[in-house]
């Protein structure tokens, strides 16, 4: 439109609604169905009858999951294929024997690709079916502050919260999820303070 290839008309007609997909390390709550409806796809096309553990799908709803969508089904696929019995655990998977590319193309450590740990909040059963998750608060908790009003002076971080998510973006080698953790807030939380401040994530 602003080129003048387009109609500015024409462009307001068709656009009526836009939905925002976030990213699927932002919407766990998600994954255990996604990754369960994957696997019944691939048992039925390869008479098979496998199942996660436990175990494993909390890795699953854990990891960080750049690629999104696409990236869970061809690693339930793959692991499903490689798998040498009927129940898939998480030591099937490739990261725990620092197999997993992400951890190599997207530099992600491994704290930040799996945490399975930090998910205890997500419940886990033997056909998980996941709850939907509480809508994310868009305020900044007090226990971090991040916001426009002075910060304490003894708590290390710039004053301002322009200056306070730029501080831990750059801490963190511009991981979201990892400078969010920094600041105690949640990833979506983070995403929503970057994009209100104008601030665009670098890509390395």
């Amino acid at each position: 439109m602003q080129a003048g290839e387009f109609r500015a008309d024409l462009y307001y007609r068709i656009n009526v609604v836009c939905i925002q997909l976030p990213p699927l390390r932002e919407r766990r709550e998600d994954i255990p169905a996604m990754a369960t409806h994957f696997l019944e796809r691939f048992n039925r096309e390869n008479s098979r009858n496998t199942q996660f553990s436990p175990a494993a799908m909390r890795l699953l709803t854990s990891c960080y999951w750049p690629g999104n969508v696409r990236e869970l089904e061809n690693c339930v696929e793959r692991t499903a294929t490689m798998a040498q019995d009927g129940v898939i655990s998480e030591l099937a998977f490739p990261c725990n024997a620092n197999r997993c590319l992400t951890q190599v193309l997207h530099h992600v450590d491994r704290e930040d690709a799996v945490r399975p740990l930090r998910l205890t909040d997500i419940p886990i059963r033997e056909v998980p079916m996941a709850a939907p998750a509480p809508e994310a608060a868009t305020t900044l908790p007090t226990a971090a502050p991040v916001a426009d009003t002075p910060a304490l002076v003894d708590d290390g971080k710039p004053e301002g919260e322009h200056e306070r998510l730029i501080w831990a973006m750059e801490r963190c080698g511009w991981v979201q999820a990892k400078a969010a953790r920094l600041l105690k807030i949640s990833p979506r939380q983070m995403g929503y303070a970057l994009q209100k401040n104008g601030i665009e994530v670098r890509k390395f």
